[in-house]
């Protein structure tokens, strides 16, 4: 089979300019990648919280289980639950000074927020107790945390498979998965065959920023080009 002549790999490559319209969007060059990563959770024997990260790997936020943070700026409110665990902290709303709905003793129902921090490598309850509401102070309440083991909090969160995206089962699979658009249920527990993930985002760069104008710019160009190249060759 004789080689293509110099004519003809002209005439190619003036259609694949003129055609870069058609067939580079697709390619997605440039634009927001998002590369996520996945970490297994598991509960040891003394009821403590594992978490496998891959090498290089780091994660500080999980959610409904809150606190994992490991860097030296942990978060204010992981600090409150650091000082409950000898002991219950005081909270005062000076704003409410009176309530007919709980009593003195009463635990408070939490409306958001995660119901579960993770200090050191042990699962604690968060809790909140009605203690008054008076003029004086305004309503008092008793911030406390109950360890529990980490299995009894991994199953409370976890979404079960049938709720879990297929990008996330698929980064499970692999490891890795790198995709175009934001994953919903990212930094979510997840349970999935017999075991408990986390998938995350890597914060490494992956992709060029995306520049529309830029882009269709050199399109233009390369179809100007691509219509030159045909006009002389024709």
């Amino acid at each position: 089979m004789r080689p293509p002549t110099r004519r003809q790999l002209s005439v190619i490559l003036a259609l694949l300019l003129v055609t870069v319209p058609i067939w580079a969007p697709p390619l997605d060059v440039t634009g927001p990648d998002y590369r996520y990563v996945v970490a297994e959770l598991s509960a040891e024997q003394d009821g403590e919280l594992a978490v496998d990260l891959p090498d290089g790997g780091y994660i500080a936020d999980i959610e409904d289980l809150d606190c994992v943070d490991r860097s030296f700026d942990f978060p204010r409110r992981c600090l409150y639950d650091g000082g409950a665990i000898d002991g219950n902290v005081t909270g005062v709303n000076p704003g409410i000074v009176g309530v007919t709905g709980p009593s003195a003793g009463d635990e408070l129902t939490r409306r958001s927020g995660a119901g579960y921090v993770v200090l050191g490598d042990t699962v604690y309850r968060r809790s909140a107790t009605f203690v008054a509401a008076n003029e004086s102070v305004g309503m008092t309440v008793e911030l406390g945390v109950d360890r529990v083991d980490a299995a009894t909090a991994l199953e409370d969160v976890a979404r079960d498979r049938q709720y879990v995206s297929d990008a996330a089962q698929r980064a499970i699979r692999e490891g890795s998965i790198t995709t175009n658009e934001p994953m919903a249920d990212a930094n979510a527990v997840l349970a999935v065959d017999d075991g408990y993930y986390v998938v995350y985002r890597d914060g490494r760069p992956t992709s060029l920023s995306e520049k529309p104008g830029v882009e269709r710019a050199l399109e233009a160009l390369s179809v100007v080009a691509g219509a030159g190249l045909l006009l002389r060759r024709g």
